[in-house]
């Protein structure tokens, strides 16, 4: 089980995967499949709230991201 990074009450990472992904012109459920791609275990639900500040993303899932985003790691906690 991956570590989980926690967001509550101040999902700033939630907020900038969203970022990163409508930057980047693409649909959550191109994302979701990309994450599956790479084995991690995620639907649209825990994927949409994670970018909501509702579910903490994985350690795991955020290494992932980097590589689809091809964004740095820090990316995530830009406030």
């Amino acid at each position: 089980m991956s570590e989980r990074l926690t967001q509550t009450g101040h999902p700033i990472i939630g907020t900038n995967i969203k970022r990163l992904r409508t930057e980047r012109n693409m649909r959550a459920v191109d994302v979701i499949a990309k994450l599956q791609l790479k084995g991690i275990k995620v639907t649209t639900g825990i994927f949409s709230k994670v970018e909501h500040g509702l579910n903490n993303p994985t350690v795991d899932m955020l290494i992932a991201l980097t590589d689809i985003f091809d964004c740095d790691f820090n990316e995530f906690f830009v406030e």
